[in-house]
């Protein structure tokens, strides 16, 4: 798997690379019904705000964050998808190229 275009072995990246501040770049994705927090949690992993009342998602909203993790520069870039039915078929496009997925619901509902 190769996530910074380094080729087959991701802990080696590419030259190009390698001049960005950070090593490697991994995209997540947020995905869930609607009004069930992706968005406030998307804003508070981002910007460190809890912000509890937040439009509507259209299509998709990006943040991103960069961690260390063994001395290692990281940024993940999360993206939040809408989660009304009529953009369900809109956002599954958004999953191709992602590292992995956080699944948001309300046990309410």
């Amino acid at each position: 798997m190769s996530c910074c275009g380094g080729g087959d072995d991701p802990a080696k990246p590419s030259a190009a690379v390698q001049s960005l501040p950070y090593k490697y770049l991994f995209k997540y994705i947020i995905v869930g019904d609607t009004a069930v927090g992706k968005s406030c949690l998307l804003l508070q992993f981002t910007d460190k705000r809890f912000q509890p009342v937040h439009d509507l998602t259209i299509g998709v909203e990006f943040g991103s964050r960069t961690i260390t993790i063994d001395d290692n520069q990281i940024k993940l870039q999360i993206w939040d998808t809408a989660g009304q039915e009529k953009f369900r078929s809109i956002t599954r496009s958004y999953y191709r190229g992602a590292a992995g997925a956080l699944l948001v619901y309300d046990i309410t509902r």
